[in-house]
């Protein structure tokens, strides 16, 4: 058959493993069913049992060079075109629906797909966005429609009392992954046509991409021709081309491998589903789409982007199978890599909203957001990121929850899970704190306070690293009455003025930022004058 027969100066993918014989020159164009001869056959009981027009049993007689139609031999093949069989309508089966897609029968209005129902010639079928559909033919032919794409049904129908059929679809916009006559019944045919070209397949697996202008096909089994502006090309398993309108078809170039996907997570908690994969030489666009099982019947969600990783926003818990492929920078798509893997997202992780990454308490409060729900949280302390070893695992009704033994300085970690009823959700992202703790009270009790010419002078260790002290001196011990006040860097202290007497000096530590610790306060006396000095003075007139 050739594709001029359409009026398409495209492309025309036949399958190589079975080439039609040639045609007697009256039926050159007609595409044919082979009848396999068996023993009792004669042509005119063949003709009422299969022609459209029994008495076109002679036709038959002429184009395979019978001599006798009484006598026939069994085994041999009987060539009978198309056009001369019964032909009966073989409806499409509807095997899965994901997410929206439409169906308009001849005359009608458009309507939501069901699975289960049969879609007859003449069908419109339009997917939309994150949607697929997917068709079982009369032959066993599985065709995925992608979403955003636009399906006619020009023929779906079955010859010869279903010994062959014929299926004619018009793939007007998107993506199909087409699995043709996998039973390999002969005389079978699938066609495809596109804006731009004409797939013609018979028990091959391949994919088939519309655009306006141009039309990209992949094989992966089998081998197909294709024919385009006068030229043919063979594009075995593991390559494809691609053929833009009025031109031939380009050289076939293998298509990329499978992205590795060994290092991918069995098993997802958190949403949205990610997928980070290592990079693959030559790939400019990443495919992926999940279904519930490996026969990707049902494609439930599906994703492109042009580096990975690929996020997904939202399953139900449950076991996936996720399938991805890159795509070259010709658009044809390489190989397949399959993964399982499951979501155990649910019932969501709370929130974690207190305290932040520095904690100054001693017995820090962890707070966390409700989760409509969750009956109970599951919270869990450790001092490493793993929680390997957690410090605590404690089950709570409250939405907070504080140590009640003091924290060692140093790093933490923690993390929530929702609970409902035995179902424990997983954990939050671990949150980090440090429990750096204020600046202790300084010790000034060791210390002697010297009073001296209306000032008080005193030498305190020198402070801490990054730290300073802060000094008052007041009369009472309240320090209502400030008589004083200043810091200082290395310990030593001069104030001025102070009476000799009775006062009180407080002093605390101080970080840069101003964290302060705790004010320690010190009564201090001033020692009473020595008598010394007049003793000698009055010594010499004491005397006899």
């Amino acid at each position: 058959m050739k594709c001029a027969r359409y009026g398409l100066a495209a492309l025309c993918l036949l399958a190589a493993a079975s080439p039609a014989p040639a045609a007697a020159p009256d039926d050159a164009t007609l595409p044919e069913w082979r009848y396999t001869l068996r023993p009792g056959d004669t042509l005119i009981g063949l003709a009422q049992r299969y022609l459209a027009r029994p008495s076109d049993w002679h036709r038959v007689q002429r184009l395979n060079s019978i001599a006798d139609p009484y006598r026939l031999v069994p085994g041999s093949s009987l060539r009978i075109p198309l056009a001369w069989l019964k032909q009966t309508p073989a409806p499409a089966v509807v095997v899965a629906v994901s997410g929206r897609a439409t169906a308009t029968p001849p005359g009608e209005t458009a309507r939501a797909v069901r699975v289960g129902e049969s879609l007859y010639a003449g069908t419109q079928v339009i997917s939309a966005s994150d949607s697929s559909i997917t068709l079982r033919f009369a032959d066993g032919s599985v065709l995925i429609l992608r979403s955003n794409a636009q399906l006619a049904l020009d023929t779906v129908s079955v010859y010869a009392g279903g010994g062959m059929a014929d299926t004619r679809l018009r793939l007007q916009q998107g993506r199909a992954e087409v699995g043709a006559n996998p039973r390999r019944a002969p005389g079978s045919r699938l066609q495809i046509i596109t804006p731009s070209a004409v797939a013609a397949v018979r028990g091959t697996r391949f994919r088939i991409g519309a655009e306006a202008r141009v039309t990209r096909e992949e094989t992966l089994g089998g081998a197909v021709t294709l024919d385009a502006a006068s030229r043919s090309v063979t594009v075995d398993a593991g390559w494809g081309t691609w053929v833009e309108q009025g031109r031939p078809p380009q050289p076939p170039v293998a298509l990329l491998p499978a992205p590795d996907v060994s290092g991918l997570p069995a098993r997802l908690d958190v949403l949205p589903l990610t997928f980070t994969l290592p990079p693959l030489p030559g790939a400019v666009r990443w495919i992926g789409q999940i279904a519930p099982d490996a026969r990707f019947e049902q494609v439930l969600l599906e994703k492109e982007s042009d580096a990975p990783p690929l996020y997904f926003a939202d399953l139900p818990d449950g076991d996936y199978v996720l399938r991805v492929r890159v795509a070259d920078a010709q658009g044809l798509q390489g190989y397949d890599a399959v993964h399982a893997f499951t979501v155990d997202a649910r019932p969501f992780p709370p929130l974690p909203t207190g305290p932040g990454m520095r904690v100054r308490q001693t017995m820090p409060v962890l707070k966390w957001s409700a989760v409509v729900g969750s009956d109970a949280y599951r919270l869990q302390l450790a001092r490493t990121a793993d929680f390997a070893a957690p410090l605590v695992d404690v089950r709570s009704t409250a939405i907070q929850w504080q140590p009640q033994q003091p924290l060692d300085p140093g790093a933490y970690y923690w993390r929530v899970a929702s609970v409902a009823g035995d179902d424990v959700g997983p954990f939050s992202t671990p949150q980090r704190f440090v429990f750096d703790p204020l600046p202790g009270a300084p010790v000034i009790n060791d210390v002697a306070p010297v009073f001296a010419d209306g000032a008080l002078t005193i030498a305190l260790p020198p402070p801490p690293p990054g730290l300073r002290y802060e000094l008052q001196v007041s009369s009472d011990a309240e320090r209502t009455r400030i008589l004083w006040q200043g810091e200082s860097h290395d310990g030593a202290m001069r104030a001025a003025p102070v009476a000799a007497g009775s006062v009180y000096l407080a002093a605390r530590l101080v970080e840069v930022d101003g964290t302060a610790g705790p004010f320690v306060v010190r009564r201090l006396d001033a020692p009473p004058p020595a008598r010394w000095p007049l003793l000698l003075f009055l010594l010499p007139f004491l005397l006899p």
